[in-house]
C-alpha cells in the first residue's frame, strides 16, 4: 500500500500484507523497526503490544488481549472475507497508554517503536472497507492522539500529521484531520511547526471544497487567525481574520449580529487601526459584519476606520478630542494613529500630482516645513509614495502613489488615464508605420520636393506620466505606471 503525501512532510510509504508475510515501511520520518520476518505485520504487532501489556499492566491483561486477538484474527486470518476492522478497534483500545511505555531517559528506541505501530494501525485503517468505519476509526485514532499535551506531544503532532498524508487530496477526512492538528498544535504549543504548512492552506481547501460548509470555513480562519495571533504575528493573524469576515458577505442579520462574530469584527478592528502596514480601509468598511456593528455600541471603530479611509490630520484630532475613551477602551495608541494619517494624507495630496512642494506638505500636515521631510521620507520607504525629494527646489516629485480608496471618480480617473495611454500608443504606431514606409521609399522619395504628410510626421508627445494605484485584492499599496 502506497500513501502517497501532497501534505505535511515528504512522502511516506507502507507496505504491509497479511499473507505475503512482508512488512516495511520508508520515506518522511518514518522508518522501520517492526522486524520482516515469517509473522505477518498484524501478529508482530500483537506481540509488541502484548509484550508493552504485559509489563505495563501485567500478565492477566496480557492474556485477555491474546485471548482477544485470537478470536478476531488467528481463527480468522486464512478466511476469504477478512475483516481488519475488528483488530484495528483492538489495537486501538490499548493504544491510548502506549505514549506512558516512553522512558523520559533515552525513549529514542520507544519511539520508534510506538511510532512504527501506528504505522500498522494507519496502514489497517485504510483497509477498512465500510465508509463509516473509516469516518469513526479516524475520529477515534484522532482524539487518542490528541488527548494529552504533555506526553510526547511532538510524536503526536507527527503521527496526526502522517494521518492526513495518508488520506488522498480529495478524501473528506484530510480537512478534519488538518483540524486536528492545528487545534493540537495550538494547545501542545507547537504551532510554529504548522506555521510553514499555511502557505498551502488555499489549494489544500480547493480539493477539500466539496466537503466543506461555509461554517467549516469561518471556523477554520477564526481558529487560524486565533493561533497565529498567540505567536506573535499580528499580520497573518490580521489577513486570516479577514477571510474570516469576507465569508459572511451577504448573510443573514441574525448571523452578522452573533456575540462571536462582533467581537471578530471589533478585533478585526483594532487590527486595522493599530497595525502600522495596513493602510486599505475600503475593502474592511465594504464588509457586512462592519456595517452591522456600525449599527451598535462599537460604532466608534466604524468611525474611526472612515477617517482612515478620508480623512485628514485635522479629522484625526477632532474625532480624538471627541472620543478619547474609546482610544483607551480599545488600548489604541493616539500617536501611533497620527503615524498613520499623516502618511495617508501624503498619499492623498500627491495623488494626481507630478511634484509637490514641502511647503504644501506641511500645510497638509499641519506642522512646519522644516519637519515634514522625514514624513515623506518614510513615505517613500513604506511604499505609499514613489518618487524623489528635490532637496534643491523643496520639491517632492511624485511618479505615483498609493489610493486610498477606489470608487466611481477613480474609476473615472483610471478610464482617463488609459485612453490616454491607448492614444499614444496608436500614435506611436502610426509614426513607426509611416517612417517604415518612406524607408523603404528609397532616396528619391526622402528628395522629392513634393510636400509629404509623411515627411512631416513628428512624434507626439506622451501625456505626462501621472500616478495610477488602485488597490490590489488583498489591500496592499497598490500603484501602476505605463
Amino acid at each position: 500500500l502506497k500513501l502517497r503525501s501532497t501534505g505535511f512532510g515528504s512522502t511516506f510509504f507502507v507496505c504491509v500484507g497479511v499473507r505475503d508475510r512482508s512488512w516495511a515501511c520508508r520515506g518522511g520520518e518514518m522508518a522501520t523497526y517492526i522486524v520482516v520476518g515469517e509473522a505477518d505485520a498484524t501478529v508482530q504487532g500483537a506481540e509488541w503490544l502484548q509484550m508493552i501489556l504485559l509489563a505495563q499492566q501485567g500478565e492477566e491483561a496480557q492474556l485477555k488481549f491474546t485471548s482477544r486477538f485470537k478470536a478476531v484474527h488467528t481463527d480468522l486470518a486464512h478466511t476469504r472475507q477478512y475483516n481488519y476492522g475488528p483488530v484495528f478497534e483492538l489495537f486501538l483500545d490499548h493504544s491510548q497508554d502506549l505514549f506512558t511505555a516512553i522512558p523520559e531517559a533515552r525513549g529514542e528506541d520507544r519511539v520508534k517503536e510506538v511510532e512504527s505501530f501506528f504505522a500498522l494501525v494507519l496502514s489497517m485503517l485504510l483497509m477498512l472497507e465500510e465508509a463509516d468505519q473509516i469516518d469513526k476509526g479516524t475520529t477515534r485514532l484522532c482524539e487518542i492522539l490528541k488527548s494529552s499535551t504533555t506526553q510526547q506531544p511532538d510524536l503526536r503532532l507527527r503521527l496526526l500529521m502522517n494521518l492526513y498524508n495518508a488520506f488522498t487530496p480529495t478524501l473528506e477526512f484530510r480537512y478534519r484531520v488538518f483540524k486536528y492538528i492545528i487545534d493540537y498544535a495550538h494547545e501542545a504549543n507547537l504551532f510554529d511547526q504548522v506555521m510553514p504548512y499555511l502557505e498551502y492552506l488555499d489549494p489544500w481547501m480547493a480539493d477539500w471544497e466539496i466537503h466543506l460548509s461555509v461554517e467549516d470555513k469561518r471556523t477554520m480562519f477564526r481558529d487560524i487567525s486565533k493561533y497565529v495571533r498567540a505567536l506573535g504575528k499580528r499580520v497573518e493573524s490580521f489577513l486570516h481574520l479577514k477571510r474570516y469576515h469576507q465569508l459572511f458577505q451577504g448573510a443573514k442579520a441574525s448571523e452578522l449580529s452573533d456575540k462571536i462574530v462582533t467581537e471578530c469584527t471589533v478585533q478585526l478592528l483594532t487590527d486595522a487601526i493599530s497595525i502600522p502596514s495596513v493602510i486599505q480601509f475600503d475593502d474592511i468598511l465594504s464588509f457586512d459584519t462592519v456595517k452591522e456593528l456600525s449599527k451598535g455600541k462599537e460604532s466608534g471603530l466604524v468611525k474611526l476606520c472612515e477617517v482612515f479611509l478620508s480623512g485628514t490630520v485635522n479629522s484625526l484630532r477632532d474625532f480624538q478630542k471627541k472620543n478619547e475613551a474609546l482610544f483607551t477602551q480599545y488600548d489604541l495608541s493616539v500617536e501611533d494613529a497620527m503615524s498613520k494619517i499623516k502618511l495617508l494624507t501624503l498619499a492623498t495630496l500627491a495623488h494626481n500630482r507630478s511634484e509637490m512642494t514641502l511647503a504644501d506638505v506641511a500645510k497638509g500636515l499641519e506642522e512646519s516645513e522644516e519637519v515634514v521631510e522625514p514624513w515623506v521620507v518614510r513615505a517613500i520607504s513604506e511604499g505609499i509614495i514613489d518618487g524623489r525629494i528635490d532637496q534643491l527646489n523643496s520639491k517632492v516629485l511624485v511618479k505615483s502613489s498609493f489610493l486610498r480608496k477606489f470608487e466611481k471618480d477613480e474609476w473615472a480617473f483610471l478610464d482617463g488615464k488609459l485612453t490616454s495611454w491607448i492614444d499614444n500608443l496608436e500614435n506611436v504606431i502610426k509614426f513607426i508605420g509611416e517612417q517604415k514606409v518612406l524607408r523603404e521609399a528609397g532616396p528619391a522619395a526622402i528628395t522629392t520636393n513634393e510636400p509629404s504628410a509623411v515627411g512631416t510626421s513628428r512624434l507626439p508627445p506622451l501625456a505626462k506620466r501621472a500616478p495610477l494605484g488602485p488597490p490590489t485584492a488583498e489591500g496592499a499599496v497598490g500603484a501602476a505606471e505605463l
